[in-house]
């Protein structure tokens, strides 16, 4: 897990000064070592050692050597957290000399020694054990076909001197970042946004369409655009093609992955065993390191699975040193999952670290961690997990796997209950939808009105409406009008069944927003964070699933209750409730925090009021949730985190 970074230089003059600028403001991505590189059409790539380095071999150049002022047609700058091959060996950047390739990666690709092996065959030899080394040997075998052979979360830049071309590559889901911007005389691919700005003559520009979605909904990351109108990232499963030999560096995007439309047609039991073993060995290709790997428990169906399939597998390894684990704590027990966390430490003998966040630490460090963040977050949800990745740190483990990513596959959300009732009524399944809405009211208390009735809506308009018992319904809520001219670019469309509803939450929200938000926090602390429900093999086996394997019975994860049935302690296979990395925010706003609040929100009417919102609407919305008028959301926090962010830029 490390920092990347490459400038190309277009027209004018790129140097070392640049290249060693822009990636140094990363360093806490990569602590451990530093390099650079630098090529020029008609000559070798040279390959500098950093003044952070760690190493260096009788191939590096002293930083000394890398002048400022010191031109090139591309750099590459790479700040390394030694995860894998932790000698010199596996330094970066690094070339394959004979194939005239060089690569700056960040991200692990977990198949590698099984991809190695492959490549012995066909007659490559290796010097180091890194899977840096495998992904240059790959790419001269396969070329951009070696792809579907990575299962990893990876982002990388790769220039070929021989044919004069440079690739920046996404993994499949996005898991590792990487933007993009086009200046007047450069190209920037930089692992994070605070990058590009320091490239000369760089400035802020806001980009409003981004900022109202955020406002309205804390929607991030559902498109290709930032914050910024100049920054693009690359989405997941695409990468660019830039040519070198072209005077302005002609650059395109091509999706390389594509979800199969698969559709499972095995029985109930038999999904359930085979989402174990898809997930067990996700779990046991996680677990390769060369430096110790904890795991994030909350306590919750997703994190508790990975902790006790990771035990297993350890014993079976004969490492019966048990596992560390970080669990975020609350004293309000309305918030806290300790019980519940305790239960799986008992069941595989890890050593737990506890950390409890707190509204004072997220005074104090609310700024800092915006910083890193790059771009407001929606929720102070987030400033748990950043709580979290700050004990790891402190606790000294480098590397840990977590839960991430099983909500959008297997219907965590309780906002799949519209698109599920849409299908069944575009398919005329009335008693499946009888079923389902009466098992809702069982643990509810209620019929699901205002869903049944967009369902319906969605499904036939008014006329299928009349078609539901008068009881179930109940017209829907509007949209926030206190953001001002709100557009629908990028805007989601209402899913029509399930599948499409989690296909949207994989690739455009929340997914994608709480995947930049996990990378940020866990690197701002120099931590790798490694998501084994996002491993492709078990995403392609869920998203195939029938509907009723996935939500049964008002029942959301049913196939991972069933396949972890054994595994986990019973009460967390029966646990109903949703929590994740949670805070008592309603609490902040009402009690604890409550002039706090006020007074950030004041100074954000005042900034924002008749550019980005309505001042007068926005305080009456806030003084309803309050007052307990309105149901809690997190629209008080989106306003003050917008406005404190944008007084940085």
């Amino acid at each position: 897990m490390c920092g990347i970074l490459s400038v190309i230089n277009i027209r004018g003059k790129s140097d070392s000064a640049q290249l060693i600028d822009a990636t140094s403001v990363i360093r806490h991505r990569g602590p451990d070592d530093e390099g650079f590189l630098t090529w020029k059409p008609g000559s070798n790539a040279k390959v500098w050692a950093g003044k952070d380095t760690a190493h260096s071999t009788k191939d590096h150049w002293k930083y000394e050597d890398l002048h400022p002022g010191e031109s090139f047609k591309v750099g590459l700058g790479h700040r390394r957290l030694s995860i894998l091959d932790l000698s010199p060996t596996g330094h970066q950047p690094m070339l394959f000399a004979e194939a005239q390739l060089s690569i700056v990666f960040n991200g692990e690709i977990y198949n590698y020694l099984e991809i190695k092996e492959e490549l012995r065959q066909a007659g490559h030899q290796f010097t180091g054990t890194s899977d840096t080394e495998v992904i240059l040997h790959a790419w001269a075998q396969w070329g951009s076909a070696c792809l579907h052979k990575f299962n990893g979360m990876f982002a990388f830049v790769l220039l070929d001197e021989r044919k004069q071309e440079l690739y920046a590559v996404r993994d499949r889901f996005g898991v590792k970042p990487l933007y993009y911007y086009t200046g007047t005389n450069a190209i920037y691919l930089a692992s994070e946004i605070k990058q590009i700005s320091t490239a000369p003559g760089f400035q802020f520009s806001l980009n409003e369409t981004s900022a109202r979605q955020f406002l309205a909904t804390g929607a991030t990351e559902h498109t290709d655009n930032t914050f910024d109108t100049q920054i693009k990232q690359l989405p997941g499963g695409h990468y660019l093609h830039i040519d070198l030999a072209d005077s302005d560096c002609k650059m395109k995007t091509v999706r390389w992955y594509q979800l199969p439309n698969t559709k499972w047609r095995g029985s109930f039991e038999d999904a359930a065993t085979q989402l174990k073993t898809l997930l067990t060995d996700s779990v046991r290709v996680r677990l390769r390191s060369d430096v110790k790997v904890g795991s994030c428990l909350s306590g919750g169906l997703d994190s508790s699975s990975i902790v006790c399939l990771a035990a297993d597998l350890l014993q079976a390894q004969g490492d019966h040193a048990g596992q560390e684990t970080v669990t975020a704590c609350f004293d309000n027990a309305r918030y806290d999952e300790w019980s519940y966390a305790q239960q799986v430490i008992a069941k595989t003998k890890a050593h737990p670290h506890r950390v409890f966040p707190s509204f004072t630490q997220l005074q104090e460090d609310l700024d800092t961690l915006l910083w890193y963040q790059d771009e407001p977050f929606g929720s102070t949800s987030i400033f748990s997990q950043w709580a979290v990745f700050k004990e790891t740190n402190r606790a000294g483990l480098k590397v840990m796997i977590d839960g991430q990513g099983a909500d959008e596959q297997l219907a965590g959300y309780g906002g799949n209950d519209l698109s599920y009732y849409t299908g069944m009524l575009q398919q005329m399944k009335w008693r499946s939808l009888y079923v389902e809405a009466r098992h809702y009211k069982s643990e509810k208390g209620h019929w699901p009105k205002g869903f049944l009735l967009g369902a319906a809506q969605l499904t036939g308009g008014k006329g299928i409406t009349q078609l539901l018992p008068k009881r179930l319904r109940l017209s829907t809520h509007s949209p926030a009008d206190w953001v001002l001219h709100q557009n629908n670019e990028g805007e989601l469309q209402h899913a029509h069944s399930l599948r499409e509803n989690l296909v949207q939450q994989l690739y455009s929200t929340p997914l994608p927003g709480l995947l930049r938000y996990e990378d940020h926090n866990s690197m701002a602390w120099s931590v790798e964070s490694r998501t084994p429900f996002l491993d492709y093999r078990l995403v392609e086996f869920n998203m195939s699933l029938p509907e009723r394997y996935v939500y049964n019975k008002g029942v959301r994860k049913h196939v991972l209750r069933k396949a972890m049935h054994g595994v986990i302690p019973e009460a967390i296979e029966q646990r109903r409730d949703k929590m994740g990395f949670v805070t008592p925010e309603e609490v902040w706003l009402k009690e604890e925090g409550r002039a706090w609040f006020s007074n950030e929100l004041e100074a954000a009417y005042k900034k924002l009021d008749r550019t980005m919102i309505d001042a007068t609407a926005a305080r009456k919305y806030v003084a309803e949730i309050m007052d307990g008028k309105r149901t809690f959301n997190f629209m008080p926090w989106r306003i003050i985190c917008f406005n404190r962010w944008l007084d940085k830029q």
